[in-house]
């Protein structure tokens, strides 16, 4: 399953919030590296895309000849 960079994001918060309640049966070990992974994956993507717009062609200001 893929998800675009907003879904990554939104997911990433809401595991972060969980993170900080006080009673979350789903803290530890496996909470955290998923919150890292996560983290990393969204920082990749954007660095990427940052890149990716940059060798685009823009083909409907692209004169005809």
């Amino acid at each position: 399953m893929l998800f675009n960079l907003q879904q990554k994001k939104l997911i990433l918060e809401l595991l972060r919030k969980e993170k900080r309640k006080l009673f979350s049966k789903h803290k530890g070990e496996l909470l955290d590296k998923t919150i890292d992974d996560l983290s990393q994956m969204v920082r990749n993507e954007q660095v990427n895309a940052a890149e990716l717009r940059d060798n685009v062609i823009d083909w409907q200001s692209h004169k005809k000849r």
